[in-house]
């Protein structure tokens, strides 16, 4: 709680934010409620803009891995992307999960609430993009020749 409190005096000292009014509900502690400034508006302005154009997110970490490091060690890589791939399914099933908790309460109806279904839809969607990928990557590790392992003995050339 105490970075929030951080965050909350930045924001404030910044004139993003300001009290509005302290209070007290019942026997719980006391309580700001703060307001957005102008200056809040714009900023927040500035940020809906700036995410919504951006379309990646760079670097992507697991590309630097692909590209960069992606041989060094096939076996371990193939057992990283498997790993990645059971995550991917586990969240798959707790979005399923909250997708029912979340229609069931009546949040993620598009009819109640359509930029909040929409947005968990597309994390939905990013996740079985994700888990597409797993399959395509399998398929082209799987077919791609293996360096061949190194000979500590001096091998020769057959052609020798």
């Amino acid at each position: 709680m105490g970075s929030l409190h951080r965050e909350l005096q930045g924001l404030e000292a910044e004139g993003l934010i300001e009290a509005v009014r302290t209070e007290r509900v019942g026997r719980r502690p006391e309580r700001t409620v703060y307001s957005m400034t102008d200056e809040g508006r714009r900023e927040l302005s500035v940020l809906r803009q700036q995410a919504v154009s951006q379309l990646d997110s760079a670097p992507d970490p697991l590309s630097v891995v692909l590209v960069f490091a992606g041989t060094d060690d096939p076996d371990e890589l193939a057992a990283l992307l498997a790993r990645r791939k059971l995550a991917l399914h586990a969240r798959a099933e707790e979005l399923a999960l909250a997708r029912a908790r979340g229609e069931e309460k009546g949040y993620l109806l598009p009819s109640v609430s359509p930029l909040q279904a929409a947005s968990f839809r597309r994390a939905e969607i990013r996740n079985a993009a994700e888990l597409a990928w797993h399959k395509e990557c399998e398929e082209l590790l799987g077919s791609a020749p293996r360096p061949a392992p190194a000979d500590d003995r001096g091998a020769q050339d057959p052609a020798d």
